[in-house]
């Protein structure tokens, strides 16, 4: 596989997660910033999602920059994932820990979203995972095809 599909292979899911992500992230920002004050339980979940649509959009922002300077994009872009992740790791903590006590305490749908999202979340990484681990899965299968191939060619 060359560059040139490599980098058409890999547009297809980015396009995707652009279409998906962008109205959700503008979403996130949108309702944390309208119910700023409206969650005395836990004033950081819309906090969260201020900052969680922001880092969102920031990465879709650097993805035309893979091709001026990748090696600094890709730099940028762990950096950013790495804080994406314990962001939602800390959002998670957040939204969840509240709702056995009582997250009416909390403005119903800055609550309900923000809980949506995180599920929403969660969801798109197992899907991920396991759409990854069939690739693994499949490739490696195909190697093998390929290797017991070759070997019995040169006997």
């Amino acid at each position: 596989m060359d560059d040139d599909d490599e980098s058409r292979s890999s547009k297809g899911p980015s396009l995707i997660s652009v279409i998906i992500w962008t109205p959700l992230s503008i979403a996130m920002i949108v309702l944390g910033s309208l119910y700023i004050d409206q969650c005395p339980i836990q004033p950081l979940i819309p906090i969260f999602l201020i900052v969680a649509g922001a880092v969102h959009l920031l990465g879709f922002v650097l993805m035309p920059l893979q091709f001026v300077c990748p090696k600094v994009t890709y730099t940028i872009e762990g950096i950013v994932g790495l804080f994406s992740l314990s962001w939602f790791i800390a959002g998670s903590v957040w939204v969840f820990s509240i709702y056995q006590t009582n997250p009416k305490l909390c403005h119903d749908t800055l609550y309900k979203f923000a809980f949506g999202i995180l599920i929403f979340e969660y969801i798109f990484i197992c899907i991920a995972v396991v759409m990854i681990c069939l690739f693994t899965c499949c490739f490696g299968f195909m190697a093998a095809i390929n290797a017991g191939e070759s070997t019995r060619n040169s006997s």
